[in-house]
């Protein structure tokens, strides 16, 4: 069973009913995340529209993977229905390192910060 410790958390309106969709990414509009770009944490309560949603935006937190499993160590994602995946670009975001593995659809404990997120790198030469 995935746990979690110290977190940051802020409270934002719940955009949609997310009363099933505790421990997914949610985006700044208070929706499920698709995408890195609009992730901005992990949900930590089951609030309706409308309701505060309270979301985890760095620290040591849990979240639903999907897509695959994860592997402890691997970097991570954020992807459609808001879930985690292995983040197998080397130019894409990272929203966190899984410290546990989990098979898809399972919980993933994992180090973050959705605050900082890049989701494109440029290597610029000199």
């Amino acid at each position: 069973m995935a746990t979690s410790g110290d977190k940051e958390t802020i409270a934002i309106a719940a955009g949609a009913d997310l009363s099933t969709f505790q421990y997914k990414i949610i985006a700044v509009d208070g929706t499920l995340a698709a995408t890195n770009a609009v992730a901005l944490g992990v949900l930590l309560n089951k609030p309706k529209s409308g309701e505060h949603a309270t979301i985890a935006y760095a620290g040591h937190m849990k979240a639903y993977v999907g897509g695959g499993s994860v592997a402890a160590g691997a970097q991570l994602a954020v992807t459609t229905s808001g879930y985690l995946i292995t983040n197998a670009t080397s130019t894409g975001g990272i929203v966190g390192k899984a410290i546990t593995a989990a098979a898809s659809g399972a919980l993933c404990e994992f180090v973050g910060n959705f605050a900082t997120v890049r989701n494109s790198y440029s290597i610029g030469i000199i």
